[in-house]
């Protein structure tokens, strides 16, 4: 009877002891996350929707109501109870990889707290990328707003970056840049006579002119051609342009050492299309610009989206359907969205580089080259996807496709 003080007083000891947390755990993402990935994204990543309600419809769109995910993960969560402490989401889209079909996965949203990485160890972000690649081996894995932490994840994955995609491109949409872009792009003359010492008389009396008519330039279009804007939902030859333009493409084109010359892109099919664009949950925002011949028939088309933030209010190019010898058909769309652009009060038109061979006619339309930190696009390898998964060409940098709309 003497020892029962004791071992009383030795439980109440251990009672007064908390028992150790458990080691925060990675799972697959579940829809009741939204609220808690917001939260976190916002406090980890700038550029995030700061507007709750507008990145929920975003999200559940882009990642629950996506037609290419069908039953796999839509992303890993670094989760203690109900707390997010990091994210990797996974969109999935269809690529095209010269003739052949595959899905692609872009890790989008990826961040880690510091709470995580002190509660989970500095290896969490790696364990989250390795979570991705294991269980989507099957797919070409990317990411398309990489940062230099990304692309350094990615990296150790095999994944490699292609490095024009640093580069995106705008112009402002006044109307000095209206004459610049609409009359400078079609004319090396006028393009030179911008540049001379009395380039700034001449815009100034074409402004001035057009100006106080309440008018701008006209829009370059070849004739017997013309200009159609409608709306994503009513685009229904769009698909069938893509597939068009993929295959003249890639009919006849070869190395020369024989080699089938095989591009890279995103497939846009019409139910691809109808999902980016015509379900988009702002496709109010959403113009589709198309050039067709006399007979009705699609030459080429742009898709533009207009996004309005505290911070800024510019206009996207989304996607540019035309091939790239068709160059007098990017003028006229690029153009058409620069006016677009104007009329719509945005400050500027916005682009991504969408293939090298379009980097000259950027500087022709007098748009601004801007930088990024590192090359927005990271792309998977042989050596990163499973022995199943889709094999890239060596020259990616040549081959490759990448427009905003691309941008997860």
């Amino acid at each position: 009877m003497a020892e029962a003080p004791q071992v009383e007083a030795k439980n109440e000891t251990a009672a007064a002891i908390p028992a150790a947390r458990p080691r925060p755990t990675i799972r697959p993402v579940e829809p009741d996350d939204a609220p808690a990935i917001h939260s976190l994204l916002t406090a980890s990543i700038p550029d995030v929707l700061s507007d709750r309600e507008r990145w929920l419809a975003r999200w559940h769109w882009q990642y629950w109501n996506n037609p290419y995910r069908q039953g796999r993960p839509a992303g890993f969560v670094l989760a203690e109870g109900d707390r997010v402490l990091g994210h990797l989401g996974a969109v999935y889209l269809p690529i095209r990889v010269g003739p052949a079909h595959h899905t692609g996965v872009i890790g989008a949203d990826y961040a880690v707290s510091e709470q995580g990485l002190a509660r989970a160890g500095v290896f969490a972000a790696l364990e989250l990328a390795q979570r991705l690649f294991t269980e989507c081996a099957d797919c070409l894995i990317m990411a398309t707003t990489a940062n230099e932490k990304t692309g350094a994840v990615f990296g150790r994955f095999g994944c490699r970056p292609v490095e024009w995609s640093r580069e995106f491109w705008r112009a402002s949409t006044s109307l000095h840049q209206q004459f610049r872009t609409c009359c400078g792009g079609t004319s090396r003359v006028l393009r030179r006579a911008f540049n001379t010492r009395f380039g700034p008389l001449l815009m100034r009396a074409l402004v001035r002119g057009y100006g106080s008519r309440g008018r701008g330039p006209a829009i370059p279009i070849r004739y017997g051609c013309w200009l159609e804007t409608t709306v994503p939902q009513l685009a229904r030859d769009l698909g069938q342009l893509w597939e068009n333009l993929w295959t003249a493409a890639h009919h006849g084109k070869r190395r020369g050492s024989g080699k089938v010359v095989r591009r890279v892109a995103v497939h846009r099919s019409q139910e691809y299309l109808d999902w980016r664009y015509g379900s988009h949950p702002e496709r109010d925002h959403i113009r589709v610009l198309v050039v067709r011949n006399s007979g009705g028939r699609p030459l080429g088309a742009a898709i533009v989206f207009r996004e309005r933030r505290d911070d800024r209010h510019v206009v996207y190019v989304e996607d540019l359907l035309v091939p790239s010898r068709r160059r007098d058909v990017a003028r006229t769309l690029l153009c058409a969205a620069l006016r677009l652009a104007h009329q719509g009060g945005a400050e500027y038109l916005v682009t991504s580089p969408g293939h090298r061979a379009f980097r000259d006619l950027y500087w022709e339309l007098g748009f601004e080259s801007r930088a990024r930190n590192a090359p927005a696009v990271v792309i998977g390898s042989a050596e990163s996807n499973a022995s199943d998964g889709p094999s890239l060409p060596d020259a990616i940098e040549d081959h490759f496709e990448f427009w905003h709309g691309m941008m997860f």
